[in-house]
């Protein structure tokens, strides 16, 4: 049998796919091939629920440890680990956390596995060190004001939810939960800091929009409603954008 067929077989087998790798498992201290093969798989889920745990640590506060090891091991044999990096693991979760009956009216859980893998992809962006010129910028000239594509660091990430995740995570990383209304709107943006730490910057619903349409290069011009340029100095004192081209 060559090598690729032998991975193959037992990958498929981890996965609870097949059993035909088992017989290429040798028997050890009269355990035989299936029952190896079993300790291999219970091995292989742990081992990947132990990384989703140190990403979704706060959702696995919210749900219990027991739900949450049922949930990730559910998760990991539908959607199992695409390459050797586990660290890029676990995109989706929060989806399929939302496709569970059990939370359907906890649906804060999800927006918080939500949050917390974009705070970890935040974690670990590269930190843009640009600034953005202002004598430049003043120096625009009025007719050419339409055309300015402001620029967002690439370190920033933006959030936004129908429930109160930021009021939620606070609670949280403060270890102080109690009952809240968490049904009302939040957005973020979330920054990291060269100590690669990650700032939790609040935003207005107005800031956000602006924000999200300059994220995806819109010239200032074609920003609608025209109303939002108004939070632009907004934007720019909590250091969000970091430089501008004409278009």
């Amino acid at each position: 049998m060559k090598l690729s067929e032998l991975q193959h077989q037992f990958s498929d087998a981890l996965l609870y796919k097949n059993d035909l790798i088992s017989g290429q498992i040798k028997e050890k201290d009269s355990f035989s091939g299936r029952d190896l093969l079993q300790v291999y798989r219970n091995s292989f889920v742990m081992g990947v629920t132990e990384a989703l745990a140190v990403t979704y640590q706060h959702t696995l506060s919210l749900v219990g440890e027991e739900f949450f090891n049922a949930a990730a091991r559910q998760f990991i044999l539908q959607q199992p680990p695409q390459e050797n990096n586990i660290m890029t693991y676990g995109d989706g979760f929060c989806d399929f956390l939302k496709s569970l009956e059990q939370l359907k009216e906890m649906p804060y859980i999800a927006e918080t596995a939500r949050f917390e893998w974009l705070l970890e992809q935040t974690a670990n962006t590269h930190i843009q060190t640009t600034v953005l010129d202002v004598d430049k910028l003043g120096k625009v000239q009025p007719e050419q004001l339409a055309e300015i594509i402001f620029h967002i660091s690439q370190q920033v990430t933006l959030f936004h939810s129908d429930q109160d995740i930021q009021h939620l995570y606070q609670m949280l990383i403060n270890e102080q939960v109690q009952e809240a209304d968490l049904n009302r709107s939040c957005c973020m943006a979330l920054k990291k800091q060269p100590d690669f730490s990650v700032e939790l910057i609040a935003l207005t619903a107005q800031e956000y929009s602006l924000a999200e349409q300059i994220k995806h290069s819109r010239p200032l011009g074609q920003i609608q409603p025209q109303e939002l340029h108004q939070f632009l100095p907004a934007l720019m004192e909590k250091h969000l954008i970091n430089g501008f081209t004409l278009n």
